[in-house]
């Protein structure tokens, strides 16, 4: 099905707002605050924003066919055909009811973010991106959350600079300039950040999105390195997260956050170098790639009865 053409733009304020479409195709954005917006017809776009919004349809519950892919819902009135898709909506209300959509928060803008191909198709247009997820994107099984906002701007001091933790403000940059810059939306993570510092451990926990934020706000005025911890080489150093974790990265490191340190595990005794350094056949597969290095032994070889041990 394709996306119905938007004719006219209607956005609310921080507050809490009352929206009323004019029944053309509309792109409504409620803003912050807790807003009721109502279509009146035709097919429109709704972006809630943050608070508890409500899009209201006249007429039955039984009028419609609703459906919800991911955080996008689709509103179909049965007979015209006319399809709303809306995103970050809590409620609908109809006639003699209401129906709780209990879907995820979903920024189109992150979407776009997470999907080279979607930058070069979509740009900046929520629109489409939201249309895109609710007709093709959630079968295809595309991640709508893959790219950090916060880590993107962590990585980067004129990010920082220019945006402070705004991790919408992320997105944006990413898709506009970000992504044909060459910059690398991995530059920092999170979780890396606090499982290098005792004191982030004990404040934050494993929470990437505070780790990020507090780099951005404070960590890096303070003079704190963006993090050396190392999620696989602490996987690698310990047989039973081998064997619990395999070589994912993040969730080595938020077990060390919420387990390792205070059970005093190590944060990495396997040595890739010596690793790389002992086995040919590696370094024609690897070269220097140190974290492919260790990723083999998590996966292949530990069970292979390889180590890192250049005397045994």
């Amino acid at each position: 099905m394709d996306r119905p053409t938007i004719a006219l733009k209607l956005a609310g304020t921080p507050g809490n707002d009352r929206l009323l479409g004019s029944g053309r195709n509309e792109d409504i954005y409620g803003d912050a605050g807790d807003d009721w917006i109502q279509g009146n017809g035709g097919s429109d776009y709704i972006d809630g924003g943050p608070g508890f919004d409500t899009v209201a349809f006249a007429g039955a519950a039984s009028l419609y066919a609703v459906q919800t892919r991911g955080g996008v819902t689709t509103v179909q009135e049965l007979g015209t055909g006319a399809v709303s898709w809306m995103v970050n909506i809590d409620r609908l209300a109809f006639d003699g009811g209401s129906l709780d959509l209990g879907a995820p928060a979903f920024s189109p803008q992150r979407y776009v973010a997470s999907h080279p191909d979607l930058i070069k198709a979509f740009g900046l247009d929520s629109a489409s991106a939201a249309w895109h997820y609710a007709q093709l994107g959630f079968a295809e099984g595309r991640s709508f959350d893959a790219f950090n906002g916060l880590d993107y701007i962590a990585g980067a001091d004129d990010l920082i600079a220019a945006f402070g933790a705004n991790a919408g403000q992320g997105y944006g940059h990413y898709i506009a300039h970000g992504f044909a810059e060459g910059r690398d939306p991995g530059a920092f993570n999170g979780l890396t950040y606090i499982a290098s510092y005792d004191d982030l451990i004990d404040a934050l926990g494993a929470d990437r999105e505070a780790g990020a934020a507090h780099y951005i706000t404070y960590g890096a005025g303070e003079g704190r390195a963006r993090g050396d911890f190392n999620g696989l080489e602490y996987i690698a150093s310990h047989a039973d997260l081998i064997g619990a974790f395999g070589a994912d990265y993040d969730r080595g490191v938020a077990h060390f956050i919420a387990n390792g340190r205070a059970e005093g595990r190590s944060r990495d005794d396997f040595d890739s170098v010596a690793y790389l350094s002992k086995y040919a056949d590696l370094q024609a597969a690897f070269g220097t790639d140190y974290d492919a290095a260790t990723s083999h032994y998590i996966t292949n070889g530990y069970a292979e009865g390889r180590s890192d041990d250049l005397l045994g």
